[in-house]
Protein backbone atom coordinates (compact mmCIF):
# COMPACT_ATOMS: atom_id res chain seq x y z
CA UNK A 1 0.00 0.00 0.00
CA UNK A 2 3.02 2.25 0.27
CA UNK A 3 2.56 3.79 -3.21
CA UNK A 4 -1.24 3.78 -2.85
CA UNK A 5 -0.98 5.70 0.44
CA UNK A 6 1.44 8.17 -1.08
CA UNK A 7 -0.74 8.72 -4.16
CA UNK A 8 -3.87 8.99 -2.04
CA UNK A 9 -2.57 11.58 0.43
CA UNK A 10 -1.02 13.59 -2.39
CA UNK A 11 -4.39 13.69 -4.17
CA UNK A 12 -6.03 15.02 -0.99
CA UNK A 13 -3.79 18.09 -0.91
CA UNK A 14 -6.01 19.76 -3.51
CA UNK A 15 -8.98 19.36 -1.14
CA UNK A 16 -7.29 21.17 1.79
CA UNK A 17 -8.55 18.63 4.30
CA UNK A 18 -9.61 15.02 4.79
CA UNK A 19 -10.81 12.88 7.70
CA UNK A 20 -9.73 9.27 7.24
CA UNK A 21 -10.86 6.24 9.22
CA UNK A 22 -8.13 3.58 9.23
CA UNK A 23 -9.14 0.09 10.36
CA UNK A 24 -5.96 -1.98 10.56
CA UNK A 25 -5.52 -5.70 11.00
CA UNK A 26 -1.82 -6.26 10.26
CA UNK A 27 0.86 -4.53 12.31
CA UNK A 28 3.53 -4.63 9.59
CA UNK A 29 1.24 -2.97 7.03
CA UNK A 30 0.09 -0.47 9.64
CA UNK A 31 3.70 0.54 10.29
CA UNK A 32 4.44 0.78 6.56
CA UNK A 33 1.38 2.97 5.98
CA UNK A 34 2.23 5.22 8.92
CA UNK A 35 5.79 5.72 7.66
CA UNK A 36 4.53 6.51 4.16
CA UNK A 37 1.96 8.97 5.51
CA UNK A 38 4.59 10.80 7.57
CA UNK A 39 7.15 10.82 4.73
CA UNK A 40 4.61 12.20 2.30
CA UNK A 41 3.73 14.98 4.73
CA UNK A 42 7.32 15.90 5.53
CA UNK A 43 8.30 15.92 1.86
CA UNK A 44 5.43 18.33 1.22
CA UNK A 45 6.67 20.64 3.97
CA UNK A 46 3.97 19.72 6.51
CA UNK A 47 4.26 19.29 10.24
CA UNK A 48 2.98 15.97 11.56
CA UNK A 49 1.22 15.38 14.86
CA UNK A 50 1.67 11.65 15.42
CA UNK A 51 -0.31 10.17 18.33
CA UNK A 52 0.76 6.57 18.76
CA UNK A 53 1.13 3.76 21.21
CA UNK A 54 4.63 3.63 22.78
CA UNK A 55 5.10 -0.01 21.76
CA UNK A 56 4.62 0.76 18.04
CA UNK A 57 6.17 4.20 17.70
CA UNK A 58 9.83 3.09 18.13
CA UNK A 59 9.47 0.82 15.09
CA UNK A 60 8.07 3.70 13.02
CA UNK A 61 10.68 6.14 14.33
CA UNK A 62 13.53 3.75 13.51
CA UNK A 63 12.39 3.57 9.87
CA UNK A 64 11.98 7.35 9.70
CA UNK A 65 15.50 7.91 11.06
CA UNK A 66 16.84 6.00 8.07
CA UNK A 67 14.87 8.15 5.61
CA UNK A 68 14.79 11.69 7.05
CA UNK A 69 17.31 14.28 8.14
CA UNK A 70 17.41 15.55 11.72
CA UNK A 71 15.70 18.76 10.56
CA UNK A 72 12.91 16.78 8.89
CA UNK A 73 12.48 14.58 11.99
CA UNK A 74 12.00 17.82 13.92
CA UNK A 75 8.74 18.38 12.00
CA UNK A 76 7.22 15.29 13.66
CA UNK A 77 5.55 15.84 17.02
CA UNK A 78 5.03 12.47 18.72
CA UNK A 79 2.57 12.14 21.59
CA UNK A 80 1.96 8.92 23.52
CA UNK A 81 -1.63 7.96 22.69
CA UNK A 82 -2.44 7.13 26.32
CA UNK A 83 -1.34 10.62 27.39
CA UNK A 84 -3.28 12.19 24.54
CA UNK A 85 -6.61 10.38 24.83
CA UNK A 86 -6.64 9.68 28.58
CA UNK A 87 -5.29 12.98 29.99
CA UNK A 88 -8.16 13.26 32.48
CA UNK A 89 -8.02 9.60 33.54
CA UNK A 90 -10.70 8.58 31.07
CA UNK A 91 -11.66 9.20 27.45
CA UNK A 92 -13.07 12.72 27.78
CA UNK A 93 -13.85 14.24 24.34
CA UNK A 94 -13.77 17.91 25.41
CA UNK A 95 -10.39 17.55 27.12
CA UNK A 96 -8.94 15.68 24.12
CA UNK A 97 -10.20 18.29 21.68
CA UNK A 98 -8.85 21.15 23.81
CA UNK A 99 -5.41 19.52 23.92
CA UNK A 100 -5.58 18.73 20.19
CA UNK A 101 -6.40 22.36 19.36
CA UNK A 102 -3.59 23.67 21.57
CA UNK A 103 -1.02 21.56 19.73
CA UNK A 104 -2.35 22.52 16.29
CA UNK A 105 -2.43 26.18 17.33
CA UNK A 106 1.27 26.02 18.22
CA UNK A 107 1.99 24.46 14.82
CA UNK A 108 0.20 27.26 12.95
CA UNK A 109 2.80 29.79 14.05
CA UNK A 110 5.23 28.92 11.25
CA UNK A 111 2.57 28.74 8.54
CA UNK A 112 3.13 25.09 7.67
CA UNK A 113 0.20 22.83 6.94
CA UNK A 114 -0.34 20.10 9.51
CA UNK A 115 -1.39 16.52 9.13
CA UNK A 116 -2.34 14.28 12.03
CA UNK A 117 -2.41 10.59 12.82
CA UNK A 118 -4.12 9.33 15.95
CA UNK A 119 -4.11 5.68 17.02
CA UNK A 120 -7.18 5.45 19.21
CA UNK A 121 -7.15 2.70 21.82
CA UNK A 122 -9.23 2.27 24.95
CA UNK A 123 -9.63 0.22 28.06
CA UNK A 124 -13.00 -0.60 29.52
CA UNK A 125 -15.00 2.53 30.18
CA UNK A 126 -18.73 2.90 30.42
CA UNK A 127 -20.27 4.29 27.23
CA UNK A 128 -16.89 4.38 25.42
CA UNK A 129 -18.45 3.93 21.96
CA UNK A 130 -20.61 7.01 22.51
CA UNK A 131 -17.62 9.07 23.69
CA UNK A 132 -15.51 7.98 20.71
CA UNK A 133 -18.30 8.99 18.31
CA UNK A 134 -18.74 12.31 20.12
CA UNK A 135 -15.02 12.99 19.69
CA UNK A 136 -14.90 11.88 16.04
CA UNK A 137 -18.00 13.89 15.13
CA UNK A 138 -16.46 17.05 16.54
CA UNK A 139 -13.15 16.42 14.77
CA UNK A 140 -15.05 15.90 11.51
CA UNK A 141 -17.06 19.08 12.03
CA UNK A 142 -13.90 21.13 12.51
CA UNK A 143 -11.94 19.66 9.58
CA UNK A 144 -12.79 22.37 7.01
CA UNK A 145 -11.49 25.15 9.28
CA UNK A 146 -8.43 23.16 10.29
CA UNK A 147 -7.39 22.43 6.67
CA UNK A 148 -5.46 19.32 7.58
CA UNK A 149 -5.38 15.69 6.62
CA UNK A 150 -6.19 13.52 9.62
CA UNK A 151 -6.03 9.76 10.01
CA UNK A 152 -7.92 8.16 12.90
CA UNK A 153 -6.46 4.67 13.27
CA UNK A 154 -8.19 1.80 15.04
CA UNK A 155 -7.31 -1.85 15.57
CA UNK A 156 -10.05 -3.41 13.43
CA UNK A 157 -10.62 -6.49 15.65
CA UNK A 158 -11.51 -4.19 18.59
CA UNK A 159 -14.12 -2.24 16.62
CA UNK A 160 -17.63 -3.70 16.82
CA UNK A 161 -19.85 -3.68 13.75
CA UNK A 162 -22.06 -0.97 15.26
CA UNK A 163 -19.08 1.23 16.14
CA UNK A 164 -17.62 0.75 12.66
CA UNK A 165 -20.91 1.81 11.12
CA UNK A 166 -21.05 4.96 13.23
CA UNK A 167 -17.38 5.78 12.62
CA UNK A 168 -17.99 5.62 8.89
CA UNK A 169 -20.65 8.33 9.28
CA UNK A 170 -18.10 10.82 10.60
CA UNK A 171 -15.19 10.15 8.22
CA UNK A 172 -14.89 10.95 4.54
CA UNK A 173 -12.58 8.04 3.72
CA UNK A 174 -12.11 4.46 4.81
CA UNK A 175 -8.63 3.01 4.75
CA UNK A 176 -7.70 -0.58 5.42
CA UNK A 177 -4.21 -2.05 5.30
CA UNK A 178 -4.24 -2.45 1.52
CA UNK A 179 -7.02 -0.17 0.28
CA UNK A 180 -8.55 3.25 0.65
CA UNK A 181 -11.73 4.76 -0.74
CA UNK A 182 -14.19 7.61 -0.25
CA UNK A 183 -17.24 7.00 1.91
CA UNK A 184 -20.00 8.40 -0.28
CA UNK A 185 -22.79 8.54 2.31
CA UNK A 186 -20.54 10.67 4.55
CA UNK A 187 -20.73 13.56 2.07
CA UNK A 188 -24.48 13.06 1.61
CA UNK A 189 -25.02 13.25 5.38
CA UNK A 190 -22.90 16.40 5.69
CA UNK A 191 -24.84 18.05 2.86
CA UNK A 192 -28.11 17.47 4.74
CA UNK A 193 -26.81 19.04 7.98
Amino acid sequence: MNQKMSDFTESLRVLDYAHILYLSEQADLYIENAVTYILNGIRNGDRVLFVENPRIYPQIHKKLQQLLSAEELGLIHYVNNFDFYWRKGNFHPDAILEYFESILGAFAADGRQCRTWGHIEWASQQDIDHKIIEYETEVDRSMPQRKSISVCAYDAPRVSDSLRERLMLCHGYLMEDSSVFAISFHDERKARN
